[in-house]
């Protein structure tokens, strides 16, 4: 392979992150000629989804390899159930009923062998993350023609933790008026304050929040005399915030909300079958199709700019190899420290957890895919975003979920997530088939991610480095740095222009002319005539 392996390009990216893919994908589209190498032997990098046995040696890697504890550090990991099965359980359907149900009738009693076995129906998110129905990733993802290469599932319900318990917060226009947690004149009241929302121009100078700017979002709610419950429902739920959120992040977080319901679902949020491990993949995948060459288990030893002919270029060792290209593209943590700028990242590091249950958090008849919002349990604390998926979103085996927890750091991934995580999971280990008013937690893993605010030093204009995930619940920040590094490398080109299918891609040897390439828009005005 490395006696084949050009040595010339005009883009060569390192890593697979999301951010590295769109670029590579990007770069290749218009025809560049583009190298893609990644350290490790999977693509994704923190953004990728494990399957048990690879999350296990995730685990392994970040805990013994100091090169990559770097990123991800406070790993701590803790079982519940025995090794082995020492139980014999109820067959699941004498009834009728599965354990996706949330009915404690039939379920299975798991062990760590049971884990290790069925290791394979396991899709592990590092970076679990939502896309909103109308946010950049969707639309990139459409409009390039990028779709086609995933599958999505609505999420089906938004939950807050209100009054000490879950409770299912109304999300469109119907389901507002059909609850009954809210009265008449709260209903009205809200929907006026949310049609304000979503009429809501930051250009417009002369706005309903033009005074509003140094004042608190919770204060602008209660200014518009919303109840304490709506209040809750608006500044915790919709918008995800915090008491001391400014008024404009949250009415820009509520319009996001507002904008994205009733295009796919009930909720305005998706989630990627397999996991959001899947979605680097699908860039990636493009950039191949268009001649982008990959190359995995490539890690880069020395990064210098040099004049080779008259022309400056980046020159890359790798594996005793020479690397030549116009521009390198980074993920930052195989960035060498001296690209990167020494001064202190302005925002926190993040928390994370991975719980898996026997059971969904909330029962339900069908099974759900959940969003929860969960607002501070103490002022010292932020607000937590819970993700719930199941074995209908190809996470896990029949008879489990997987829940996600994240937020900003405050102490440590275990102090900051563990109170809210035992308001929701029985974490007592002993007997799976008891019944509890909560699901079993089976298995627990709590780490914390550095943030990876830090950029590159000046002076570098063709070096580029690409930030990692944030705390973020969707993927709008990544499709915004990958697109302002495009518009760096390729200045005024057109950004992932639509990729034709096969059937419209036409070989200068073949006799036949097959369909010409044409927009979705103007096959639209075909069929009209």
């Amino acid at each position: 392979m490395d006696d084949d392996l050009p040595t010339d390009f005009e883009v060569i990216v390192v890593g697979t992150g999301l951010v590295e893919s769109i670029v590579a994908a990007a770069c290749s589209r218009i025809r560049k000629k583009v190298l893609h190498l990644d350290s490790r032997d999977h693509y994704g990098g923190l953004w990728a989804s494990h399957n048990f046995d690879g999350l296990q040696k995730f685990i392994k890697e970040v805990t013994t390899d100091p090169s990559r504890q770097l990123q991800v550090y406070n790993v701590i990991e803790k079982w519940y159930i025995p090794k082995e099965s020492s139980q014999e359980e109820k067959p699941e359907g004498d009834d009728g009923k599965t354990a996706e149900d949330g009915k404690d009738v039939g379920k299975k009693v798991w062990s760590q062998a049971d884990f290790a076995t069925e290791y394979r129906k396991f899709n592990i998110d590092m970076t679990p993350k939502l896309l909103f129905s109308r946010g950049p990733l969707v639309e990139l993802l459409i409009s390039s023609n990028i779709a086609r290469y995933a599958e999505f599932r609505c999420v089906t319900r938004v939950l807050t933790w209100l009054s000490d318990k879950l409770t299912p917060v109304p999300c469109s226009r119907a389901d507002v008026f059909a609850t009954e947690a809210v009265s008449i004149v709260e209903k009205r009241m809200l929907m006026k304050m949310l049609t304000s929302i979503v009429g809501y121009n930051e250009e417009e100078m002369n706005n309903e929040f033009k005074d509003w700017t140094d004042k608190t979002f919770q204060e602008y709610l209660t200014h518009k005399g919303l109840t304490p419950n709506l209040i809750h429902y608006v500044l915790y739920a919709i918008a995800g915030g915090t008491n001391s959120m400014p008024c404009l992040e949250g009415v820009r977080e509520c319009k996001k909300f507002l904008m994205s319901l009733g295009r796919y679902g009930n909720t305005p949020f998706l989630w990627s079958m397999y996991g959001s491990g899947e979605l680097p993949q699908c860039f990636c995948r493009l950039c191949a199709v268009f001649g982008g060459v990959y190359c995995l288990n490539r890690p880069i030893d020395t990064v210098e700019n040099k004049t080779v002919d008259d022309k400056r270029v980046v020159v890359i060792e790798s594996k005793s190899k020479t690397l030549t290209c116009d521009h390198l593209v980074l993920g930052i943590n195989e960035a060498p420290k001296d690209l990167l700028s020494q001064e202190p990242a302005e925002s926190s590091d993040i928390s994370r957890a991975i719980f898996i249950s026997n059971g969904t958090i909330m029962a339900s008849e069908k099974e759900p895919l959940s969003l929860l919002r969960f607002p501070p349990l103490t002022e010292d604390n932020n607000a937590v975003t819970v993700l719930e998926v199941g074995p209908a979103n190809g996470a896990c085996p029949k008879g489990l979920f997987v829940v996600y927890f994240i937020t900003n750091k405050v102490t440590d991934a275990e102090s900051d997530l563990l109170p809210y995580a035992e308001r929701i999971f029985d974490m007592s280990g002993g007997d799976q088939t008891e019944t509890s008013d909560k699901p079993k937690c089976l298995w627990s893993l709590f780490y914390n991610v550095k943030d990876t605010s830090a950029t590159v030093r000046d002076g570098v204009d063709s070096v580029h480095v690409c930030a990692g995930p944030d705390a973020g619940l969707d993927f709008d920040r990544a499709v915004h740095q990958a697109e302002e590094i495009f518009k760096k490398i390729c200045p005024g080109q057109e950004f992932l222009p639509r990729a034709p299918n096969p059937e419209e891609i036409v070989f200068e040897d073949d006799a036949t002319p097959g369909p010409e390439f044409q927009r979705e828009e103007e096959d639209a005005e075909g069929d009209k005539e």
